[in-house]
């Protein structure tokens, strides 16, 4: 059996790399989007809520008396982070998948050269 090239051998080791950091990217991503989700369902129930409403913000194992107006606040701020968060790992998102694609034709390029000089030597023999 032949040997893998190490010029391939470290583009299919980069390929699987980039694989690696995208699939971690989108688990990210799927996290902050649920989270934002929720924050928005939050957010759309304490809206509905009068103003002298009693809430509770669970912090560890309590339940933390707070003011609507600083828990629409705090909700508000980390909604804002999420978002930013969500829009940066969309753009390392499109940035990966843009490398996996060059890889990818980079490695069937070595493919197609390695089997046009193995075909090569074979008919030359």
């Amino acid at each position: 059996m032949a040997q893998i090239p190490p010029s391939l051998q470290d583009l299919v080791n980069r390929f699987n790399q980039v694989q690696a950091q995208l699939q971690n990217v989108l688990l990210r991503k799927q996290q902050y989007e649920a989270e934002l989700r929720e924050i928005e369902k939050a957010l759309t129930e304490i809206e509905k809520l009068p103003q002298d409403a009693k809430i509770y913000k669970s912090v560890g194992n309590f339940l933390i008396p707070q003011n609507r107006d600083a828990a629409l606040q705090e909700l508000r701020e980390r909604k804002e982070l999420l978002e930013l968060h969500t829009k940066t790992l969309a753009r390392q998102e499109s940035l990966l998948r843009e490398q996996i694609e060059k890889l990818r034709e980079e490695i069937n390029k070595e493919l197609s050269r390695l089997k046009g000089s193995v075909e090569t030597a074979k008919g030359g023999g």
